[in-house]
């Protein structure tokens, strides 16, 4: 293989990885807005039927409901993030929304 050869796959090889980061940052990015704009949605009251539903629309983003003493939370994130951005919403026995609190944590 001549060293032209070598030297167009490196420059594919290059430019693939510079593609492949770009697209990685932008659907980071869209993860992290998820969680927050979404987030952003909740206030006291709301209910966990209605919470649900709208995480539901979400692309990139999981969450798990647990019981705690006084009623249940959810805590919504993403895979992209591994923890990183996390939206957690307390609710009450009655299924409303008391709390809701997006954490950035390092």
């Amino acid at each position: 293989m001549s060293s032209i050869t070598r030297s167009v796959y490196g420059d594919i090889a290059a430019v693939a990885a510079i593609i492949a980061l770009l697209v990685f940052a932008w659907y980071w990015s869209e993860a992290r807005k998820e969680v927050t704009y979404l987030c952003g949605n909740f206030y006291q009251g709301i209910t966990k039927e209605s919470v649900k539903r709208q995480l539901d629309t979400a692309n990139l983003l999981r969450y798990r409901t647990e019981f705690t003493a006084n009623g249940s939370k959810i805590v919504a994130d993403s895979l992209l993030h591994i923890d990183e951005y996390a939206c957690t919403i307390w609710f009450s026995k009655q299924n409303r929304v008391i709390e809701v609190n997006v954490s950035k944590s390092l």
